[in-house]
């Protein structure tokens, strides 16, 4: 039984297919998903405890790690799948006797090997001993202070120092040593290489069963193009999907799958080892006791020595802090496996016309290649998948965003096929000759779409926009706030001329606006988020118009206690008012009126007090310029008297009037506040 993963499952990646030992486990099946990965799996016999070796690229361990499932199906037991870890190397090179991980140079090297035996060979003859270090020295040369590195090193006569740039060659002396470095060296060299891991699975059992390896990895996203012969009513549809064998192995008579959808992909590093940094918790020491001199029992100690006698304190190690939290990590059993694949032959066998099958798997759709296929590894193959007629409607579709002036030839096309119809590029066919490219988006089993794929010249387009009206369409008042309810119209003419010498239909795009409505026609032939789509049928040779009316409600609200009369006057006069809303305008206007009168009243006594000031000043300037004896100065002082009385009498009469104007503010925002009528 052929097993494959669930496709419902989260999906892996890295890279193309690993090529297994073809002598053992053989690629059986493929399964390629648009969303960038593909399913691979073996299958084959082994017998009694056997061990198979498969090779993939360094780059595709982690995707191998993460997604392969590995099935015994004739009773025996999957072993653990081992494999040649990556250390990280920096930490691979500190291992080494010999720490060459930051690239040193040959002075950093030599210090480090202190206490190692060599032989150098410098252009002053060899030197051999042992290293004891390096220092920098200067020497002044030609007025300059030049600065340079040396090794001392200890020979049987002596400390010897060499300048580092005479030494032509040095040997270690220590094959530990020397072992050492080459191992450091040669694990550098590995780090940069990207040839094929050796992947060891392990099957125990009796006999010879069948076993199959599946997994997942990175691959080129298959793609569709389709041919479409068009005709009015019933048209005929070719699908080709093109698949791309970018693995390092011939795909010989494998059963290959393609799925649709978009599963999560992720990426995730589980080759390399992760190592969780430590705290370093220091050694909890105990401090000696320190010795005590004791004095005489008659003196008494001073209190500073009493302090330092018993002011040592014992330091403690501070507590580690927690570790972070490790995710745990474990190996489930070849049983568990199961759950997570399906029979592939349930997605063969289907055969329509094309050379697949297709079903819906969850939220995707597959197409099972009836046919064994086979294509050269860095080869690709287009591979029939629809084949068959299609429902479609020819149709002249304009938008003037796309042209101002001539619609584009296009046609409503029906998924009649039963097949979920991957997105794609279109190239029609009309008339027995090439008509032109369309796109389509996926399109599910009796959905519908449009494609355009040519102007249609025989057809021009005018839209003209009417100026907008606002109607007063009602008002009501509510807790002594006005509201208004207007409507606003938009209008656009579609003038629509043919030239062609057959009918047509064409299909208006109009634009969707937010809270507008739209009133003629009564309803669109189609509505997206952002369009109505309106049909006209169009003689030929004739014009037709379309007029797209739309309305949109808009309120306005008026505080009636700080509006103007006029503004209210104006509302009174409106046709749409009801008499319960007119009746309390009326009133309110009435109040306001009154109101408006106290406050003549109170600016006419302010006025008249303004001018006794101006008077009683010219008065003063006068009487400054009089005997005060004199006939003329006591007609003044007559007069400012008489005008002192009229001006305190009229500041009386300010605040009567003030007090019976708040009491009219006082009534009016009372019953506006209560007004709630319609």
């Amino acid at each position: 039984m052929r097993l494959i993963l669930i496709l419902t499952g989260v999906v892996m990646m890295t890279m193309a297919a690993g090529a297994a030992n073809a002598g053992d486990l053989p690629l059986r099946h493929v399964v390629l998903f648009t969303s960038g990965v593909g399913f691979f799996e073996h299958q084959g016999l082994v017998h009694d405890n056997q061990t198979v070796t498969m090779s993939f690229r360094s780059d595709q361990i982690n995707d191998i790690l993460k997604s392969m499932v590995l099935q015994d199906q004739g009773g025996g037991t999957i072993g653990p799948v081992t494999y040649a870890p990556r250390d990280p190397l920096e930490r691979t090179l500190r291992s080494f006797a010999v720490d060459i991980a930051d690239e040193p140079s040959l002075g950093e090297i030599l210090s480090r090997l202190r206490g190692a035996e060599v032989a150098i060979d410098t252009s002053e003859g060899p030197v051999r001993g042992v290293v004891l270090g390096t220092e920098w020295q200067e020497k002044s040369v030609d007025d300059q202070v030049v600065r340079f590195e040396v090794v001392n090193i200890v020979t049987d006569a002596g400390v010897r120092q060499v300048p580092v740039w005479h030494i032509e060659n040095v040997e270690l002396l220590s094959e530990e040593l020397s072992g050492d470095l080459m191992k450091a060296l040669a694990a550098i060299a590995a780090n940069r290489d990207v040839s094929k891991r050796q992947v060891e699975l392990h099957f125990n059992g009796e006999g010879a069963r069948t076993v199959s390896v599946g997994y997942l990895l990175e691959t080129p996203v298959w793609k569709t193009s389709y041919r479409l012969v068009a005709d009015e009513g019933e048209s005929f549809l070719q699908g080709w999907a093109i698949v791309e064998n970018t693995t390092d192995e011939d795909w010989e008579g494998v059963s290959l799958a393609l799925v649709s959808g978009r599963p999560i992909s992720f990426t995730q590093d589980l080759y390399e080892p992760i190592y969780v940094p430590r705290p370093e918790v220091p050694v909890s020491v105990q401090i000696a006791a320190r010795p005590k001199s004791y004095e005489g029992a008659l003196l008494e100690a001073e209190p500073e020595e009493m302090g330092e006698a018993t002011g040592a304190r014992r330091e403690l190690a501070r507590a580690a802090p927690a570790p972070p939290g490790a995710v745990a990590m474990g190996v489930g059993g070849a049983g568990g496996m199961g759950g997570g694949m399906m029979a592939a032959d349930a997605l063969s066998g289907m055969g329509i016309a094309a050379a697949a099958a297709g079903e819906e798997v969850g939220e995707m759709f597959h197409y099972a290649i009836s046919q064994p296929i086979s294509i050269n590894r860095q080869g690709s193959a287009m591979i029939p998948i629809v084949n068959q007629p299609i429902e479609t409607e020819k149709l002249s579709i304009y938008n003037p965003e796309d042209n101002s002036v001539h619609p584009l030839h296009g046609l409503r096309i029906t998924n009649t096929t039963g097949l979920a119809l991957m997105g794609g590029a279109i190239t029609v066919f009309e008339g027995g000759a090439y008509a032109g490219d369309a796109l389509i988006d996926d399109l599910g089993p009796d959905d519908e779409r449009l494609v355009s794929y040519a102007a249609d010249l025989g057809i021009e387009v005018s839209p003209e926009h009417k100026r907008g009206t606002r109607l007063q369409e009602g008002m009501k008042i509510v807790r002594g706030v006005l509201s208004v309810t207007l409507k606003e119209t938009s209008e656009v003419e579609y003038t629509i001329k043919s030239r062609a010498d057959e009918a047509r239909t064409v299909l208006i795009e109009h634009p969707r606006r937010e809270d507008w409505e739209l009133v003629e026609p009564a309803e669109a032939e189609e509505t997206t988020r952002t369009l109505y789509r309106l049909r006209v049928e169009v003689p030929a040779g004739e014009t037709e118009t379309l007029t797209v009316r739309e309305e949109h409600p808009l309120v306005e609200q008026i505080a009636l206690t700080s509006e103007s009369l006029d503004r209210i006057a104006i509302y009174l006069r409106a046709q749409t008012i009801s008499d319960e809303v007119k009746a309390a305008l009326q009133k309110v206007i009435e109040m306001k009126r009154q109101i408006a009168a106290v406050d003549q009243q109170i600016a006419d006594r302010e006025a008249r007090l303004t001018q006794i000031g101006e008077e009683q000043d010219r008065i003063r300037q006068n009487m400054e310029q009089l005997d005060h004896d004199s006939e003329l100065y006591q007609r003044y002082v007559t007069k400012f008297a008489e005008q002192e009385d009229e001006f305190d009498k009229i500041r009386t009469e300010i605040a009567t009037l003030k007090e019976q104007r708040n009491g009219l503010q006082a009534e009016l925002e009372a019953y506006i506040s209560g007004l709630n009528v319609e």
